[in-house]
C-alpha cells in the first residue's frame, strides 16, 4: 500500500507542474467560468404589530463563485420578479423599488431594496413574498439556479413564549427546569432541548430554536446545525408548549438521513 501511495504521488506531480504551466499560459475551466451570483440566506420573518410606517429592507445578494477574480470587476445590473406563488401583495404589505438592482464593481454583494408597510400586515394570518432573481446584464454573469428565490413571511400576529419552564423531557444539568429565551419577535431558543444533553444525561444543556407563525409552530434549529423536524402545539390556556415528536438528521437535508428520532415533549410554564 505505501508503495502504491508513492507511485500515485509520483504520477500526480508532474500533472500538477504541467497544471501551473497551462494557468501561467491562459486562463481555463474554473476561473474563464461567469461569475454566479445569487441570495445570501434563501428566507426570513418580518414582524411588526403595529403601524409604524414604511420600513426599509436591505435583502443581500452575492456573488457566489465562478470566475478568476475576487470582485466584479465592472456594474452589474441583476433583474428580479415577484414569483407567482406570493402571497403577499405589492403595495399591501411590501413596496418594491425597481424590477433590478445594481453589483457595483470592486464589491462582492449588492442590495435589492424594499419597503415594509408595517401597517398592512395582517394581524391572523401569515403571508409570504418570494422574490426571484431572472436575468444579469452581463455576459460574464450568471444568476445562481439554486440560490435565486428569496421568501420573506410578513408576521403581524404576536407570539409570547419567554419564560421559565418545567418538562420531564429534560436530561440536562438543569432538569426538569429551562429557560426559554426571545431570540426575535416570534423567534425563540429552548435552552435546554428535550432528552439530549452534552455528554448525555446530566450534562451541558443543547438548545433548541424555534418560531411561532400565527400559531404554526416548529423548529428551526439546534445546536449541532443539522435539519430539524419538530411540529409544536400550544394550549392556549396554559400556554404549555407539547413538540409532537422529533426528527435530527444527519445533514441539512432530508436525504441525509435521520440521526436521532425522539418522542413527543411537553414544556410547561412555571
Amino acid at each position: 500500500m505505501k508503495n502504491l501511495s508513492k507511485l500515485l504521488l509520483l504520477a500526480i506531480l508532474p500533472l500538477l507542474s504541467v497544471s501551473c504551466i497551462v494557468d501561467d499560459e491562459a486562463e481555463t475551466g474554473f476561473e474563464a467560468s461567469a461569475y454566479i451570483v445569487g441570495f445570501e440566506k434563501s428566507s426570513t420573518l418580518e414582524s411588526y404589530f403595529s403601524d409604524i410606517g414604511a420600513v426599509n429592507v436591505d435583502v443581500a445578494v452575492n456573488l457566489l463563485g465562478g470566475n478568476s477574480g475576487i470582485e466584479l470587476p465592472s456594474d452589474v445590473t441583476v433583474s428580479y420578479t415577484v414569483d407567482p406563488a406570493s402571497t403577499a401583495i405589492e403595495g399591501n404589505e411590501f413596496s418594491l423599488l425597481g424590477s433590478s438592482f445594481t453589483m457595483q464593481e470592486g464589491y462582492r454583494y449588492g442590495i435589492l431594496p424594499l419597503q415594509i408597510n408595517t401597517g398592512g400586515l395582517d394581524p391572523d394570518t401569515p403571508t409570504e413574498l418570494i422574490l426571484r432573481l431572472t436575468t444579469t446584464d452581463s455576459n460574464n454573469t450568471v444568476v445562481s439556479s439554486a440560490n435565486n428565490t428569496f421568501s420573506i413571511t410578513f408576521v403581524g400576529c404576536q407570539s409570547d413564549h419567554a419564560g421559565s419552564y418545567t418538562s420531564p423531557a429534560v436530561t440536562s444539568s438543569t432538569a426538569p427546569n429551562t429557560v426559554i429565551t426571545e431570540l426575535a419577535p416570534n423567534t425563540y431558543r429552548i435552552e435546554s432541548m428535550p432528552y439530549l444533553a452534552f455528554g448525555g444525561g446530566g450534562g451541558a444543556p443543547a438548545y433548541m430554536d424555534f418560531t411561532n407563525v400565527c400559531g404554526e409552530v416548529k423548529a428551526t434549529g439546534w445546536v449541532a446545525a443539522t435539519l430539524i423536524d419538530a411540529p409544536a402545539v400550544v394550549d392556549e390556556v396554559t400556554g404549555a408548549i407539547t413538540f409532537e415528536y422529533l426528527k435530527i438528521y444527519n445533514g441539512d437535508d432530508v436525504a441525509s438521513g435521520i440521526w436521532f428520532e425522539l418522542p413527543a415533549a411537553t414544556y410547561t410554564p412555571n
